[in-house]
Order: structure tokens, then C-alpha cells, then sequence
């Protein structure tokens, strides 16, 4: 299998025949169509397709191969006691195409790393642009060179939380749909429609609707915890964001009110960085570079100097994945006192490239990491090299 032959992993709708004849369906559109046709007319069943990362790319795989062999040879064969228009009878046989067969599972995680590659090149690629132009959606202020600026003034100024930039993709495509849900004066969480721009504003002041609603899957393209981990459930994402806006509910000063043309009902607040071997931890990420160098003897920003954005990462992520395990970062012993060990052993090092540049480690061991948010703070690698490199991995 090639990653070359990947199709559709931006997921724009385009006509998709169907794997097993010459019918046509508009995917990712119509998934609903095309899964009832493929079930009621080959009594074809598709296991878990909600992990599939890229249906388009996967149809199309699996047209290939059953041109050349029948469907037995790939698929399991089922006995229901039902026809596909549901009424009874026995012994009615089905097809199930699912990862228990290994060159599915092997196309699954394939599909699902170009997709994410994809992804991560698209996100690095906004991260270094300078190109970028756009007046704010709530005020006068004009903006450009950089999109996390113009994130972070929604966030400060109108207390528009998306997220921080660094977990965001295709900002563009994000602003210009949620600049259309406000002119369309819908609300962006509760997606409710008012009668003008002021009933709407103090709608979305008094009830604290100023995210986007995480029930709203087409949202789901624009954050890159989506590519990284394609088994997490959105509700575990809904439930962690709910959790925190009733803790910053209980903070809010209903009393307040807005300046002319600004929805400023709080301020930015700086989030710890925790030491990466320890809990110490301080708002400054100097504080722990220094701290890390004096405790540990690990000079992180010698370690990282001549590797990209992605690469360092990685680093972070692979150091935090052998701790939580309790193995030595550098020889991976697995000891109860991991600390100690590496101390006397004088292993506070990273091994060998190959160990920890591994795309398991593109995920983070928690949901905001803020050691991985300063990363571009000591990032000095040529940011054009950096999305060659990652466009050499796909």
C-alpha cells in the first residue's frame, strides 16, 4: 500500500462509485445513502466506520481489490435472521469488511496517518505563513502577518474561545464559518437564531455562549486532537469543555458590562508549564528550561536545537510517555524509582533518533499541555524545512 494513492483526505464532497457497482454517491455527503445501498443491495457491512479517517480514500482502495477477487476472500461471512428490508428469515448470509482482516487494520492505520501528515502540514503551514489578512468580526481592528494574533484578540478582547492556535487547522475555512453563523445571527454554541445583532450579543454575553457548539461535528475538521486521535469520542472532548466553562462561569461578574463594540468579560490568564520530570512548574517557560538544567542536568534547548517543530514534539511526548510508564528515557529500564536511576546512571538524555521519532508520539499525554503550547518560544529550525520534512513522511 502507497500513501500515494490516497484519495479524497480533505473530505470536499465528490462523486464516489460505489466499491461493488456503478453506482455514484456524493461522499462524505451522503455516508448515510451509500452505507443503506452497500447493505441492501451486496449486504455489505463496513465495521467501525466512524474510525475510518477517509472514506473516500478507503471506497476506493476496496474497489481495487474486489476486481480481483470476490468479496469471500476479504470479508467475513455473517448468518442473520432477517432480509435487508427487515423481515424475517433464516440463514440469510451478509458480508463484513472490517480490521479483524490485517490488510484492513494495516489501510485503516495507513489512511489515518496521511490524513494526519496531511493535516499537520496544513497547520504548520498557517503557523508560518505571513500572508495573512483579516479585519476582526466584532470590532474595527484590522490584522495581518500572524492568525494566532487575531485568535488571541477574539479570545482577550471578545472572549471568543475557539481554543489556543495551536490545536486549530484550517483557520480560514473556521473564521469565515463562524463569521457567516454571526451575520446569519445564529448563536455559535446554542445555534439558535435572534431577530437582530444586539439580541444576539447579549444572548451570548448572559449565557456564555461565546464557543462553538461540540455537538456540531462539522467542527471537527478544524481541530487537530480530531487527526491525532481518531477513537477519542467528541462527548469526552464536550465533557472536558463543559467542565471547564462551569468553572469559569463561577468567576464571571454578571454585573459587568460590555464597552462599546467589545465583549470583554474576562482576561487572558497565563496556564503553568510543568517541569517535564517533575511538578514544578511556572508561568514562564525560562523558569523551567533553568530549572531542568539545574535539577536534571538536561539542557532542553541544547537537546532540541537542530531538530523541527514536529520532531520536538515528539520529544516532549516520548519523555512524558516513559515516565508514566516508569521507564528510563534514555536505556528504558523500567524501575520503580525512575528518577533515581536515570540520575546515577546519567541518563537524562534522549536515545537515538529512531526510538522517539515515531508517530505515536505526535500525541500529547494530555488534553493542554502547556510545555508543548511554548514550544515555538525555543523553536529556531528553518520552518520551511520543517513542512518539507513532514511533507517527506507522506
Amino acid at each position: 500500500m502507497y500513501k500515494s494513492q490516497f484519495v479524497g483526505l480533505d473530505d470536499k464532497p465528490c462523486e464516489t462509485k460505489c466499491l461493488l457497482c456503478n453506482c455514484t454517491f456524493v461522499l462524505p455527503t451522503n455516508e448515510n445513502d451509500f452505507l443503506t445501498h452497500l447493505y441492501v443491495t451486496h449486504r455489505l457491512i463496513i465495521g467501525d466506520i466512524w474510525k475510518i479517517a477517509s472514506l473516500k480514500s478507503y471506497i476506493h482502495y476496496w474497489s481495487i481489490k474486489f476486481k480481483e477477487a470476490p468479496l469471500t476472500t476479504y470479508c467475513t461471512m455473517l448468518l442473520m435472521d432477517c432480509t435487508p428490508d427487515g423481515k424475517p428469515s433464516k440463514n440469510e448470509y451478509y458480508f463484513l469488511l472490517s480490521d479483524c482482516l490485517l490488510e484492513d487494520k494495516t489501510l485503516r492505520y495507513e489512511i489515518h496517518q496521511a490524513k494526519l501528515e496531511w493535516a499537520l502540514a496544513q497547520q504548520e503551514a498557517e503557523r508560518v505563513d505571513t500572508s495573512f489578512k483579516r479585519g476582526c468580526m466584532f470590532c474595527r481592528m484590522e490584522f495581518c502577518g500572524s492568525r494566532a494574533v487575531y485568535i488571541k484578540h477574539l479570545y482577550q478582547k471578545h472572549n471568543i474561545h475557539f481554543g489556543k492556535s495551536e490545536n486549530l487547522v484550517f483557520i480560514d475555512e473556521l473564521l469565515d464559518k463562524i463569521q457567516s453563523t454571526i451575520e446569519s445571527l445564529i448563536c455559535i454554541y446554542c445555534e439558535k437564531t435572534f431577530k437582530d445583532r444586539l439580541v444576539l450579543k447579549e444572548h451570548m454575553r448572559k449565557k456564555f455562549h461565546k464557543s462553538i457548539n461540540p455537538n456540531n461535528k462539522t467542527y471537527d475538521k478544524f481541530y487537530i486532537i480530531n487527526y491525532l486521535e481518531p477513537e477519542r469520542t467528541w462527548k469526552q472532548r464536550q465533557n472536558n469543555q463543559e467542565a471547564k466553562n462551569s468553572q469559569t462561569l463561577e468567576g464571571v461578574n454578571s454585573e459587568n458590562e460590555d464597552e462599546e463594540g467589545s465583549w470583554s468579560d474576562w482576561n487572558d490568564e497565563s496556564v503553568a508549564i510543568t517541569c517535564l520530570f517533575c511538578n514544578y512548574s511556572n508561568n514562564e517557560l525560562v523558569y523551567i528550561l533553568k530549572h531542568m538544567k539545574e535539577e536534571y542536568n538536561f539542557d532542553f534547548e541544547e537537546t532540541v536545537k537542530d531538530l523541527t517543530f514536529y520532531q520536538k514534539v515528539k520529544v516532549v511526548n516520548y519523555i512524558k510517555k516513559q515516565l508514566q510508564l516508569q521507564q528510563c528515557i534514555f536505556c528504558e529500564t523500567k524501575i520503580d524509582n525512575i528518577l533515581e536511576h536515570m540520575k546515577n546512571e546519567q541518563h537524562y538524555k534522549i536515545p537515538e533518533t529512531k526510538v522517539w521519532d515515531q508517530p505515536q508520539y505526535y500525541f500529547p499525554m494530555s488534553e493542554n499541555d502547556s510545555f508543548l503550547y511554548n514550544l515555538d518560544a525555543i523553536s529556531d529550525s528553518d520552518e520551511e524545512s520543517d513542512i518539507e520534512n513532514l511533507n517527506k513522511t507522506t
